[in-house]
This record gives C-alpha cells, sequence and structure tokens, in this order.
C-alpha cells in the first residue's frame, strides 16, 4: 500500500476519485468531474500536499482532501482552522488502517500549516456542512479519533414546487419595500449590505460568484428607497457551478433543480415579513425558471420553512477536533 499526495498522484487523474465515491455513493450524493474540482482543487485553500490517495497494486482504493482559508477576501474567524473535505475508503479495504493513516497524514501537514482545529466538511466551497446522517455508521470512527460531534444541521426539500400555492399565505410586506432580481446598479449596494450585516462568509462568495461572471439572476433582493434591506440567493441546475450556492450541490440527481438560500435581512428592518416575501419570490422566480423541485441547504429552521412547503431532507453532524 502507498499513499501519495495529489501532487505525486498527477491531477490528471482525479476523476478516478470521483468515480470511485460513485460506485458507492453516487445514487444519494453524485459527484461530477466538474463539481469534484470546483469543490477541491479549484477552491483557494485546497491543499495538495494535504490530500491523499491510498494506492494498492496502482489502483486507488481511498483518498483524503484537506484545506485551509486562503483567499483574497480575509475571514478573521477562520484563522488557525483546518478542514477535511472530503475522506474515502473503498468496500473491502476497510478496517484495514487506512483511512487512519489517510487521516493521520492529512493532519499531520494541516499542524505544519498552523492549524489548531479541524473539521468536516463546513469548509469554503464544501460538499457537507458535517457529516451526512447517511453515513452515520461512521460517527463513531471519527469520534474515537478525536472529533467531537457538537450539532446538527439541515438541507430541506421541496419536491412539488409546481404545486406550490402561495397566494393564501398571510403575511404581507408594507408598501415601503420593494423585491426584485438584483439590479446591474445595485451591486456596490449589495456589498455594503454584506460588509453591515455578514460580512464574512456570505460577503465572500458573493465576491466570488462576481467574480466568476456572475450577473444577478442568483439574487432577490429587498430594498427600502436605494438601500437593500435583504437578500435571498437563488439558482438552477442550469446556473454554472462556480455561481452557485450549496443548495445546488446535488442537482445532479434531479432534473431541474431549485436553490434558496442563504437568506439574511438588514438587522434594522428586521420583524417586517421581509424574509417571508423573499422566500415567496424566491419560490415563484424558480417557478418560473421551470424548477420543479427545490432545496434550501444548511438550515434549522424547519417550521418557516414549512410554511412555503419544504419538509427535512437530509441531516448532518457537525463535528470537530482541537489540535
Amino acid at each position: 500500500m502507498k499513499f501519495l499526495n495529489f501532487n505525486e498522484y498527477g491531477l490528471n487523474h482525479l476523476s478516478e476519485l470521483n468515480q470511485m465515491w460513485n460506485d458507492e455513493y453516487g445514487f444519494i450524493f453524485p459527484i461530477s468531474d466538474q463539481l469534484f474540482l470546483n469543490k477541491t482543487i479549484e477552491t483557494p485553500g485546497f491543499l495538495n500536499e494535504a490530500s491523499f490517495v491510498a494506492i494498492d497494486e496502482g489502483n486507488p482504493v481511498g483518498f483524503i482532501t484537506s484545506k485551509i482559508y486562503e483567499h483574497q477576501f480575509k475571514i478573521e474567524a477562520y484563522n488557525g482552522v483546518g478542514w477535511i473535505n472530503l475522506i474515502f475508503v473503498k468496500k473491502g479495504y476497510r478496517k484495514k488502517g487506512i483511512g487512519s493513516t489517510l487521516l493521520e497524514l492529512a493532519t499531520t501537514k494541516l499542524i505544519k500549516k498552523g492549524v489548531k482545529k479541524i473539521y468536516l466538511g463546513k469548509d469554503y466551497q464544501n460538499f457537507f456542512p458535517g457529516l451526512p446522517k447517511d453515513l452515520k455508521i461512521f460517527n463513531d470512527w471519527f469520534t474515537k479519533r478525536g472529533f467531537n460531534g457538537l450539532y446538527e444541521t439541515n438541507d430541506l426539500i421541496n419536491n412539488h414546487l409546481l404545486k406550490t400555492n402561495l397566494t393564501q399565505l398571510p403575511y404581507h410586506i408594507n408598501h415601503n419595500y420593494d423585491i426584485h432580481l438584483l439590479r446591474k446598479d445595485e451591486v456596490d449596494g449589495l456589498r455594503v449590505f454584506f460588509q453591515i450585516n455578514f460580512p464574512s462568509r456570505w460577503l465572500v462568495e458573493f465576491e466570488d460568484y462576481l467574480i466568476h461572471g456572475g450577473k444577478g439572476f442568483e439574487f432577490v433582493v429587498c430594498t427600502s428607497g436605494s438601500q437593500i434591506v435583504g437578500f435571498c440567493r437563488i439558482g438552477t441546475s442550469k446556473t454554472p457551478i462556480n455561481q452557485s450556492a450549496f443548495s445546488l450541490t446535488w442537482r445532479a440527481r434531479f432534473e431541474n433543480l431549485g436553490g434558496i438560500g442563504p437568506l439574511g435581512v438588514d438587522k434594522d428592518h428586521r420583524h417586517n415579513n421581509i424574509a417571508y416575501n423573499l422566500i415567496v419570490y424566491a419560490i415563484e422566480e424558480l417557478k418560473q425558471r421551470g424548477c420543479q423541485e427545490a432545496i434550501i441547504d444548511w438550515t434549522n429552521l424547519l417550521e418557516f420553512y414549512r410554511l412555503f412547503g419544504f419538509e427535512l431532507w437530509k441531516s448532518y453532524t457537525y463535528f470537530e477536533k482541537n489540535i
């Protein structure tokens, strides 16, 4: 058994890794070649030297991918943090110490990068916000290796989007507000909104969206006069992967998936039904774009989103390890 980092393995062979994943888990979490590259080597902070492949007789049988946060837009909370982006060992090769070796190799390299805490998932451009409940048989495996399971988050789904009737919903927005798709002349205003209200990850994701050619079709905004006071991100299966939010990660399972979220409102304009009406607009916009289902990712607001026909789809456990 050999263990090669990504540089040694060769980046032109990476499709073999996500194919190995898909052979076992593709019916739940399908990873295309493009998605794999987007979430790994194309992400700032991905560490080839801390990502490894286990090789047996010339064939890959397992891998681990690791990240730190290295981006032109800084997030102070991510200093000293590392992430295990994905880890996998083929059936027939488990319980042989391969996963433990992969994790130890990655951890050693992350520590050399100054990492003090490691998360499973939650990374910038992540596959998962934690360990999926579908893979909960591995909870004990991570616990025995020093990871602590803290709490859970969820993905929600509406499987009947086109039949979702929003005309009788009771909450109406104040006429001082207007909801619409982001216009070109409002880009700077949305940036200011993020800087004031959500000055870390959501701001960086918006900047990346623009860098990758986003034109505003994926952002619903609420304005009060010329000021943006709320937003909701959307998208469909046709949205380019590098302009997509995490709600669209598993688009390959659906004919035309819609994605909703994140969602946020200016702290001085809350309790005015803005969030509620942003979601109504988002759903109607996705219906106009032909979406039959929609996913809201990484949330615990189940009761709120049930108002719009969403139910629990997937759950994840946050795991972390202090070094």
